[in-house]
């Protein structure tokens, strides 16, 4: 079967989406964007464009729904047909917005599959399901994603949940649903110091008593740690070597003398672990290399940036630094 043949009746814009998604992930993709669409699924493209003019102007279409439905529901019920009429307004109006943020969504989630590079197996089995709950959840939020920015965000959530189910719990999507641009800048910039869950002391403690942003994210439940920086995280060392992964890159650190490397460091909970993935602007690579150098002490004699691969085996692809003999 074909990717073509997976795709059913999608309206226009959505169908030429499918095309550059890896094929393992065709079906999870399909139930995801089928799920945000809904009746959109076998209605021509004219209904997008009628969702758009819906914030400008009522169109003679919508109107005709509106007042058919009012009608109906003045009929069914004793009730003022004013009121009601006003109410099922009221309902159609939020349902039609709120269809326009979950397409929106849909479109950014297809983007964001398409021009990601992080790929899952290359086996031509379907990736595991998503989870209806998960969805549900997802879905409402979805829904009240009115600007570009929570558009986007939403985009990336249920891009990273499809290719790894499971990746994002719903305790943080309801977090997500409450996350202002003013606390995920403050994250971002905490996040250029921290690496494979820890932000090292030496990056973060700051001068004189003002913690008070690492107080914020400490209380948001995003670090540990922050309140006291008296936190250490320990790596076991094995033949010499230990390292700290994110994703498929990581640090490797040469430590021959120890069995164990422990470092002063704000440690990220697990909601902050998975808010990190979502930070569209952030570089990973230059935070792995701050980190490294940071946790720099004489027990460990070099350091590699390194490519961890599904089966857990590191390849080193850059030198970080290396101490003299």
């Amino acid at each position: 079967m074909t990717n073509d043949d997976q795709i059913p009746n999608l309206p226009a814009g959505f169908e030429s989406s499918f095309s550059g998604i890896v094929h393992a992930l065709i079906p999870s993709s399909l139930k995801a964007v089928n799920r945000l669409i809904g009746a959109g699924v076998d209605i021509p493209a004219a209904y997008l464009e009628r969702l758009a003019a819906r914030a400008r102007a009522k169109t003679a279409s919508y109107i005709a729904v509106e007042e058919a439905v009012a009608l109906a529901v003045t009929q069914g019920v004793a009730a003022d047909p004013t009121i009601a009429h006003r109410a099922m307004g009221n309902l159609l109006a939020k349902e039609y917005r709120q269809q326009g943020n979950r397409e929106a969504v849909a479109r950014e989630f297809l983007n964001d599959l398409q021009q990601t590079e992080e790929l899952p197996t290359q086996s031509t089995e379907p990736a595991p399901e998503l989870d209806d709950d998960w969805l549900n959840v997802f879905e409402r939020y979805a829904g009240d994603a009115s600007t570009d920015r929570m558009q986007r965000l939403w985009g990336r959530v249920l891009a990273g949940e499809v290719r790894r189910p499971g990746r994002f719990s719903i305790r943080t999507l309801r977090f997500l649903s409450e996350f202002s641009q003013q606390d995920a800048l403050l994250f971002a910039d905490f996040c250029t110091s921290a690496f494979g869950g820890i932000a090292p002391n030496r990056l973060v403690k700051p001068e004189g008593n003002g913690i008070g942003n690492l107080l914020d994210l400490e209380s948001a439940g995003l670090v540990t740690g922050g309140s006291g920086l008296g936190l250490e995280r320990n790596l076991s060392v094995v033949g010499g070597i230990t390292h700290l992964v994110e994703g498929s890159l990581g640090i490797e650190f040469v430590v021959p003398r120890l069995e164990a490397l422990s470092i002063p460091a704000c440690i990220l909970t697990n909601l902050g672990k998975e808010l990190v993935e979502l930070l569209p602007s952030r570089n990973a690579m230059a935070a792995a290399i701050a980190v490294a150098n940071a946790i720099r002490q004489p027990a460990i004699t070099e350091a590699y940036l390194v490519h961890v691969n599904e089966a857990n085996m590191a390849r080193r692809i850059q030198m970080i630094w290396r101490d003299s003999p």
